[in-house]
């Protein structure tokens, strides 16, 4: 994957590579050298890079016809205990996004419309292409989050995700979707000052992405960002060309003397804006010898803040979770529901636990409110083969009801016997310790969406191509492939019960259990065969 050469391209070098830098903070000082712009923060600072950039498709896959775009967002929030900082005017409702990476491609709108059959050929050319850009082959480690491999929570090696083209699941009316989950212990983001290169992380050196990632802001020959978010979109240019936009949002910790390096032969602007309206802001590119005035609409600072504060408390608890069937019971309440508003509410299983659709609907007047299923419809396999990561389920209250209260029934897959010599199960139960398996399931995600409002990020979008506002606009992962546009947040309870206790068999005795069971086959198949013989001998 390369950059197209000046005469591949109608446009000028510099066009088709742009970069933004944007600095919210309460105290900001920028002053811009030959080569650099020096920045002065007191206090924490959030920055928004945004950079722009056109490759040349000759070492990528081949586009599909059917493919609108790829995405992949790598996130962190939601595996941090605290986050100091106030959420900014333009970032989205905090806790809406599992921390780890979440993968997507999804297809043309008039793809989804012609036909199921059209639509299912589309997903299986994204699901082979996504998994050759990912470096996902049977003979290699793949090259996009190889680094990440095993901080994820605490699995069993039948409990690691899979990764390949079965590995995505179906997900609203045309996308695809995979998911791995980081875990905050290994991660070190909770401890003061700790700075996370989550592109490192994820992106092996080698992989063409890793190198556009680098928003060049050090202080003292170290970075000084700690990124909390990481989206990295792809689409196909009118010529043939891929256009990729990288968006990373990170803390920038107080210090004097930061310098942030623009990039050689693009566009690169940077802008300061402060936390009020009654503050001053400020842009400037590489060509201005001063900083301009930035005019900031009203809309970006919203009388009534739902970013800043949960909009009430998601609750989750598990039934009977020591068996084979348990229930989760699902509970939230908001009172920012109106006539506009609804609740909707994602319950994400891994692979080893599965809902089932069939008894879904026989339920669906149980459970009083609308529900719609994703992920594989296979009741019989067990666990270890699953080509999937998981599979999860939306709940839209669609009445307006401030209130979700539902007991949802999943089961648990049967497991393949262990290999002998090799423990597989039962590190982490108790009280033996081999007699069950352990898992902590993820909380579930629980929004405000008011689909006739205008959000207040509605309009960053919205806004012209050329303003450096528009660098700010997010995506939520999982609820943007769902056509959904939260507008506020509701908190997980602390006092959830996530745990589910799957019994198995005692690893230590399997090959007993399996010599024993053998000889009893043996052993009953010889008895059959002499009651049959002493049978026919007797009828003689």
């Amino acid at each position: 994957m390369r950059r197209p050469l000046n005469g591949q391209i109608t446009p000028s070098a510099s066009s088709f590579e742009t970069e933004d830098h944007v600095i919210f903070g309460q105290h900001i000082s920028v002053q811009a050298s030959s080569d650099t712009w020096n920045v002065d923060t007191i206090g924490g600072t959030w920055h928004v890079w945004h950079h722009t950039t056109i490759f040349d498709c000759i070492d990528l896959p081949l586009w599909p016809d059917s493919m609108l775009e790829a995405r992949v967002v790598l996130t962190s929030e939601m595996c941090r205990d605290r986050i100091f900082l106030p959420p900014a005017p333009f970032m989205p409702p905090r806790g809406l996004e599992y921390c780890g990476a979440h993968i997507t491609a999804t297809a043309k709108p008039d793809t989804a419309s012609d036909s199921p059959s059209s639509l299912a050929l589309a997903r299986s050319h994204m699901r082979s292409w996504m998994a050759e850009l990912m470096g996902w082959t049977s003979s290699s480690r793949p090259a996009l989050l190889a680094a990440a491999h095993g901080l994820h929570t605490e699995m069993e090696p039948y409990d690691e995700p899979l990764q390949g083209p079965s590995s995505f699941i179906d997900l609203g009316n045309s996308s695809i979707y995979y998911f791995q989950q980081l875990d905050g212990r290994y991660l070190d983001v909770n401890r003061p000052g700790s700075r996370l290169d989550l592109a490192r992380l994820a992106l092996e050196p080698q992989h063409p992405l890793r190198a556009l990632i680098d928003p060049r802001v050090v202080h003292q020959d170290k970075n000084w960002l700690d990124n909390h978010r990481i989206e990295i979109l792809l689409r196909r240019t009118t010529e043939g060309f891929v256009k990729v936009s990288i968006q990373v949002l990170s803390l920038m910790h107080p210090a004097s003397g930061i310098s942030i390096v623009p990039l050689q032969n693009a566009t690169s602007r940077i802008a300061w804006i402060g936390p009020t309206r009654q503050t001053k802001s400020y842009v400037q590119t590489t060509a201005d010898r001063a900083a301009l005035p930035l005019t900031i609409p009203e809309e970006f600072y919203a009388e009534h803040d739902t970013t800043t504060q949960p909009a009430g408390i998601v609750d989750v608890r598990t039934s009977h979770f020591n068996s084979f069937h348990p229930s989760l019971i699902v509970s939230a309440h908001t009172p920012l529901i109106s006539d506009q508003c609804h609740l909707d509410t994602i319950v994400m299983l891994p692979r080893a636990y599965f809902f089932d659709p069939y008894q879904l609907y026989e339920l669906r007047h149980q459970l009083r409110v609308d529900y719609e299923h994703y992920g594989p419809i296979e009741l019989e396999r067990p666990a270890e083969v699953m080509p999937n990561w998981g599979s999860l389920l939306h709940l839209n209250q669609r009445t307006h009801s401030p209130a979700l209260n539902a007991t949802i029934p999943i089961h648990a897959r049967y497991r393949l016997p262990p290999i002998a010599h090799e423990r597989l199960v039962g590190c982490h139960g108790e009280p033996s310790g081999d007699s069950h398996i352990d898992l902590e399931l993820l909380p579930p995600l629980s929004a405000v969406v008011c689909p006739a409002a205008i959000s207040k990020h509605r309009y960053v979008a919205e806004l012209d191509k050329g303003n450096v506002l528009r660098a700010l606009h997010m995506r939520l992962a999982l609820f943007d492939e769902l056509g959904l546009e939260p507008v506020a947040s509701l908190e997980p309870s602390p006092d959830a019960e996530t745990l589910l206790r799957m019994p198995v068999g005692y690893a230590d005795d399997a090959v007993l259990i399996q010599a024993l069971t053998l000889a009893a086959l043996f052993a009953g198949t010889v008895f059959i065969c002499w009651a049959v013989k002493r049978s026919l001998s007797s009828r003689q």
